[in-house]
C-alpha cells in the first residue's frame, strides 16, 4: 500500500466514522413522544441536538463518497491509476455500485431524520396526533455509512492494485532501466585510420658502381705499370 492510498483511506475512514458516530449520537437524543407539545390542533416541536447531528452525518457522509470517487477515477470508469486484473476490476466496481446505493439511502435518512427533529409548529394528523421519528431511522442510516465507507475503499484498493504478474514484471524500485549500446568486442583500428595508407613498394639492392662511378673519399690509385715516375 503505497503513500497516497493510505492518506486516502485515512481520510476517508475518519469521515464515515464520523457520521456514523453522529448517526448513533442523534438516535439517542432524537424527539420523543413526551417532548412533544400538543395544543389547539398544533404540535410544537422543541429544539433539539438530533437536528445539527443528522445534518452532520450527511454531509460528512457525502464527502467522504466524493473524495473517494474523485481519487479512485469515478469507480474505475473515468481513470485507473493502476491496470487491475479483470477480477479485481469486477469486485471494485460492485462493491462502488452498491456503496453508492447505500450511502443515497443513508442520506435520505439522516435528512428526513433531521427534518422531523426540526424545531417549530405542525398541525397534527387526522387522529390529532402528531408526527414522531420512528425509533431506528438514524441509527440504521449510521450503519449504511458504515456499510458504505467500507465498501467504497475496498472498491478504491482493489481498482488500484496491480495484477500479480505484472508486479512480478515491474522493475524493482531504484533499478532502473538499462540503457546504452550492444555491447560487441571491440576492434582495434589499422594504425593507417584516417589516412591513407603508405605505398608498399618493391625493396631492391643497390647496384655495383660501374665506370667513372662515384668512389669513395681519399681513395688512392696506384701508377699504371711501364710508366716512369716524373
Amino acid at each position: 500500500m503505497d503513500k497516497t492510498t493510505k492518506i486516502v483511506v485515512a481520510v476517508v475512514g475518519s469521515l464515515g466514522l464520523l457520521s456514523t458516530i453522529m448517526g448513533f449520537a442523534a438516535e439517542g437524543t432524537k424527539l420523543t413522544a413526551s417532548d412533544v407539545l400538543i395544543g389547539d390542533g398544533a404540535c410544537y416541536y422543541p429544539r433539539n441536538s438530533s437536528l445539527a447531528l443528522g445534518i452532520c452525518a450527511a454531509l460528512f457522509l457525502i464527502i467522504a463518497q466524493v473524495v473517494i470517487a474523485a481519487v479512485g477515477g469515478c469507480c474505475g470508469c473515468c481513470k485507473s491509476r493502476n491496470i487491475p486484473s479483470e477480477k479485481n476490476r469486477t469486485i471494485g466496481v460492485v462493491c462502488a455500485v452498491v456503496s453508492w446505493i447505500a450511502a443515497v439511502i443513508a442520506f435520505a435518512l439522516f435528512v428526513d431524520g433531521a427534518a422531523l427533529n426540526a424545531e417549530g409548529l405542525r398541525e397534527t394528523d387526522t387522529f390529532g396526533q402528531c408526527f414522531i421519528l420512528k425509533d431506528g431511522i438514524f441509527a440504521g442510516a449510521a450503519v449504511l455509512t458504515l456499510a458504505t465507507t467500507a465498501l467504497g475503499l475496498t472498491s478504491y484498493v482493489l481498482l488500484g492494485r496491480q495484477p500479480a504478474a505484472a508486479a512480478a514484471a515491474a522493475p524493482k524500485a531504484g533499478g532502473g532501466i538499462a540503457m546504452g549500446q550492444p555491447q560487441f568486442p571491440q576492434q582495434s583500428p589499422p594504425q593507417w585510420y584516417g589516412q591513407a595508407p603508405p605505398p608498399n613498394y618493391p625493396q631492391y639492392p643497390p647496384p655495383p658502381a660501374q665506370g667513372y662511378g662515384a668512389h669513395p673519399p681519399n681513395q688512392q690509385f696506384s701508377p699504371p705499370q711501364g710508366h716512369a715516375q716524373v
